[in-house]
């Protein structure tokens, strides 16, 4: 248990019921909040709030502040007092009020890493994962909150929110070069022992002249790496958190254990994987996965022909691509954002009265 959780419980708790009979006597509604933790939150439950009655974004500090505000995004800063709460990642210890009801949803699709501990799942009266199978999971983990969901942030892919128009935009934005072929490459947190990027990083040059290279990677990412991307010039250094539409726009994918792949696979398009040393929360289903759904390799030699045959093959894995989507997923038509927000009214309504 997180140490701020014995010093923030009864002076929270007192400060709860003083708000909330506030709200008996003048408000007499919900007050529903979303708490977050930075902008890629946002991103995952965007698309779920129109779906939603009103409610108040709740930044965790100032600086998450600054940053929504960036992005035309109004929030408070918590400390907060609602009556239900959403949020993007296990934190329901900031709002320690049994009657509060709580919403998680996952941060990123499926479980790249294994479950983190179920009392951190089970603080919430629902959390959100991504499939019935992640469910079926979570109960043998002693996860016993667990809903299908989705993946709200892929509705747009799905749905014609983003389109053609859109994409082309994109392209001429950032200079995709129609001529080549798009080679998208993302790694997961290198202190994490599980990324492949020093394998790439320093040879992305040697592919520009055939390919548009983009790049997108862990936030936590060390600066030198980060570094290294800004300064190369011959390439495009995604920085939005926003990465579904330069997925769409690319034709192959290049990863490590980064849970991108998870949403790269649901589009259908070829992914290359680096194997890399096991973690410590790495699942042998991923593992496993990755196997059959990617073009494996160890070298950055064996990446320039994986590369050229996934371009020239592109239907190689394909069976194996869908049947993982649909494990990882379970359907994608574009209406998670839809099903978590009906979940979240009926759940409203069914809290005792004021």
């Amino acid at each position: 248990m997180n140490i701020s959780q014995y010093i923030i419980r009864w002076p929270y708790k007192v400060m709860w019921h003083i708000m909330r009979g506030y709200r008996q006597l003048f408000r007499k509604d919900r007050h529903i909040v979303f708490y977050c933790g930075g902008y890629l939150d946002y991103i995952i439950f965007r698309n779920v709030r129109k779906y939603l009655p009103d409610l108040t974004i709740v930044s965790k500090n100032r600086r998450v502040q600054k940053e929504l505000s960036h992005y035309g995004i109004e929030s408070k800063i918590y400390p907060s007092f609602p009556d239900v709460v959403i949020m993007a990642r296990h934190v329901a210890r900031k709002f320690p009020e049994k009657k509060i009801l709580k919403f998680g949803m996952r941060h990123g699709p499926y479980h790249f890493k294994d479950f983190v501990s179920a009392g951190r799942y089970n603080a919430f009266d629902r959390y959100f994962v991504t499939s019935e199978k992640e469910v079926e999971l979570s109960k043998t983990k002693g996860i016993v909150c667990a809903v299908s969901g989705g993946y709200p942030k892929l509705d747009p892919a799905f749905n014609g929110d983003i389109t053609t128009d859109d994409l082309e935009r994109l392209r001429n934005k950032i200079g995709v070069d129609g001529n080549k072929k798009t080679i998208i490459f993302t790694s997961t947190w290198d202190r994490s022992g599980t990324s492949a990027i020093e394998k790439w990083v320093y040879k992305l040059d040697e592919l520009t002249d055939d390919y548009n290279v983009l790049v997108t990677v862990h936030h936590w990412m060390s600066e030198e790496y980060k570094k290294i991307l800004d300064e190369n010039k011959k390439i495009y250094y995604i920085h939005d958190k926003d990465i579904v539409p330069y997925l769409m726009i690319s034709d192959i994918m290049v990863g490590d254990l980064s849970s991108i792949i998870a949403e790269f696979c649901a589009l259908n398009k070829p992914l290359i994987t680096f194997r890399v040393p096991d973690g410590k929360r790495t699942p042998q289903e991923i593992k496993d996965m990755l196997e059959k759904i990617s073009y494996r390799i160890d070298t950055y030699e064996e990446l320039i022909v994986a590369i050229e045959d996934g371009i020239k093959n592109p239907a190689l894995h394909e069976k194996e691509r869908l049947h993982f989507t649909n494990v990882m997923f379970d359907d994608l038509l574009g209406k998670s954002s839809e099903r978590i927000g009906n979940i979240i009214n009926e759940s409203i309504r069914g809290m005792d009265s004021f």
